[in-house]
């Protein structure tokens, strides 16, 4: 590939994608490969609880997906669109952030990268009714649990369902340079698949999170982005290539 290191990066590949970009300008050359497998649900409990502004002191939303979830159910219900734009909302990272912001909202949270440090941000306010909290099926433990340490009240809301795709047939005699994981649904997903041997690949991840779950699966993880941003992991990548290279 033009003597760039080839990076598969398990995910799907968005218009213009920044990941993309950001790699290719760090000079690898980048394939996309979708590893998991999303599923919308409780559709009519989101649109029952956003027809209720009222109750709630704000949003708490922690993927692109449960944003994709939250504008759908608001398609539905466009008069109540203008007072959940003027509440608070909480986001996990610049993903999400981004997300959030292209449908009018702005968000807070943009730089925590974690659930964690999201709670952080969370329990510095103080509130007089519950956030509304979109999550995934599969959402860690440390937000909730920090919340409910800190007694700031919350209504959870699963509004989807992460499935690990089984058709990836990763059988190949030429391995990447690197491959880079987004979730620990994504290190399940490639190791049930088994087509690719990473003992002999570098291994990046989005964030400690993804590389506790990796290592946990016996890979050795090379470089994790201090900022879950695409030029946060483009960094690590180089400077643990400079790294290995010496």
């Amino acid at each position: 590939m033009d003597g760039k290191r080839d990076v598969v990066l398990f995910r799907s590949k968005g218009e213009s994608d920044r990941f993309e970009v950001a790699l290719e300008g760090a000079g690898f050359a980048t394939r996309f490969i979708p590893v998991l497998r999303f599923d919308f649900v409780n559709a009519e409990a989101l649109r029952n609880a956003l027809e209720h502004p009222h109750a709630y002191a704000g949003l708490i939303v922690t993927s692109p997906r449960a944003v994709e979830a939250l504008v759908e159910a608001m398609a539905w219900l466009p008069s109540e669109n203008v007072a959940w734009h003027s509440k608070a909302i909480f986001a996990v990272g610049p993903a999400t952030a981004s997300e959030l912001k292209r449908v009018g909202f702005e968000p807070t949270g943009e730089e925590s990268g974690s659930a964690a440090l999201l709670a952080d941000i969370i329990v510095d306010r103080e509130f007089d009714k519950p956030l509304l909290f979109l999550c995934g099926r599969r959402r860690l433990e440390k937000l909730p649990k920090r919340l409910q340490e800190s007694r700031i009240a919350f209504e959870e809301l699963c509004v989807y369902e992460t499935t690990e795709r089984t058709d990836l047939a990763l059988k190949t005699d030429v391995l990447p340079d690197w491959v880079v994981f987004f979730s620990p649904s994504g290190v399940d997903a490639v190791r049930l698949d088994g087509g690719w041997d990473l003992e002999h690949v570098r291994i990046a991840t989005i964030g400690s999170s993804t590389a506790d779950a990796a290592r946990l699966s016996g890979l050795h993880v090379h470089a994790v982005a201090r900022n879950p941003t695409p030029e946060g992991i483009a960094q690590a990548m180089a400077a643990a290539d400079r790294a290995l290279s010496i």
